[in-house]
């Protein structure tokens, strides 16, 4: 397996540095933008948020990844977001599938042991965290979202029909 810095994949920027408290929370529309926070569960997702005026939010696809807090925690967002402190936003350098950058986000989490909440933060050396270069992602990535969905789809309609 082939190891390359994250940098080489990706383009790293330190994320939008904003804070929750100091936002104006929305409901789920289709204006609204999420905030994405250093937790390691429900994709960092804090809540919803009013758009900025003069600040646009992250396109959706992009990876986060938590410097502090629950260290490196990695995931790839789903809608337009905005970021709180200590947070790094991956974009591909090239284009890549929703399961290759899920891949990547385990990849980057399975680094986690070198750092510590109280301790030592991602915050310098993310960019030089070894993963697999995208020729050694290995075949059983590509497709997996599909095969997970279709084993599922078989599965609800085995309970659908035993129901019925």
């Amino acid at each position: 397996m082939d190891l390359v810095p994250l940098s080489e994949l990706f383009n790293i920027s330190r994320g939008s540095k904003l804070d929750y408290n100091k936002m104006t929370p929305c409901s789920c529309t289709e204006n609204a933008v999420s905030f994405v926070g250093r937790s390691g569960e429900r994709n960092g997702f804090v809540g919803y948020v009013e758009k900025l005026t003069g600040k646009a939010p992250y396109k959706s696809g992009l990876i986060t990844v938590a410097l502090g807090g629950s260290a490196l925690s990695s995931f790839v967002q789903p809608r337009l977001f905005y970021t709180a402190q200590n947070i790094d936003v991956l974009a591909p350098i090239v284009e890549m599938s929703i399961d290759v950058k899920l891949y990547y986000c385990l990849c980057i989490e399975a680094n986690r042991f070198r750092y510590s909440t109280y301790g030592r933060e991602a915050n310098r050396t993310l960019k030089t965290i070894n993963i697999p270069s995208l020729e050694s992602v290995p075949a059983w990535v590509h497709g997996a979202s599909k095969k997970s969905i279709n084993e599922l789809s078989t599965r609800l309609n085995l309970i659908y029909d035993a129901a019925h």
